[in-house]
């Protein structure tokens, strides 16, 4: 009975942690998380003019947007932890979930953001197919690619908000840094070559079977380096 009652206390502690991450994306509102899971679906309009032999880039920059739209979800959990809201940050440091239970779920909430994302990203895809024609070619190259992305930079951005202390700055900083390698991407692809503009333009870009295996490893890598880091930073963070 005892052991039943200890795995009832820690499921509950579990549901609680997820609760928190996602009431600070949404605050508990159905219609804000309508609103949250619509919003990127404007990023089809990336996909507008393109046709079925050049699928490459605008799947790439659909996929991109719609993965750090995701990305910067993950980092929005974290406005409680921020020393600049010492009230919820001490509510977190003494609600009855341990601080191994909150990075667990952490991760587990960064975790389901991830099905959303490419649920999400099925959407458009589908949606950029049926209004604007365009191929899908590039799907096998470009989703996968932006599944290692996902996982790589949820794994950058977790234990940097553990580590820091004023979320706005933190944050800001994300979304400047996102802007910036958006359009350095841009102005890079209209300084290439016009043979090789039009190759990322189509659908031949490939990756080779060795490269996917360690595109595959520096992801599994990379979560695991993660969360023990974010493990640490949080035990350690006096609150």
């Amino acid at each position: 009975m005892a052991f039943i009652a200890d795995n009832n206390i820690h499921a509950h502690a579990e549901r609680i942690a997820m609760r928190m991450d996602f009431a600070a994306i949404t605050g508990n509102s159905m219609v804000m998380n309508v609103i949250a899971f619509l919003a990127p679906l404007v990023f089809t309009a990336f996909t507008w003019q393109s046709g079925p032999e050049e699928s490459g880039l605008p799947l790439t920059v659909m996929s991109y947007l719609t993965v750090m739209y995701w990305v910067a979800s993950i980092a929005v959990m974290f406005q409680f932890n921020s020393d600049n809201q010492l009230a919820s940050a001490r509510m977190i440091g003494v609600m009855p979930v341990s601080r191994r239970t909150q990075v667990n779920m952490r991760y587990c909430s960064a975790g389901v953001l991830f099905v959303i994302c490419f649920t999400e990203l099925g959407i458009e895809i589908a949606l950029s197919r049926l209004w604007f024609g365009i191929g899908l070619s590039a799907l096998a190259t470009v989703v996968p690619l932006a599944m290692a992305a996902f996982v790589v930079l949820a794994s950058i951005v977790i234990p940097v908000f553990y580590s820091c202390g004023d979320f706005v700055k933190a944050y800001s900083r994300l979304f400047v840094g996102a802007i910036t390698v958006f359009f350095a991407a841009q102005i890079i692809m209209l300084l290439l070559p016009d043979g090789l503009r039009l190759q990322i333009l189509s659908t031949s870009v490939t990756v080779s079977p060795v490269g996917w295996v360690v595109i595959t490893a520096v992801a599994i890598l990379a979560i695991t380096v993660s969360y023990r880091i974010s493990l640490r930073i949080w035990s350690a963070k006096e609150l």
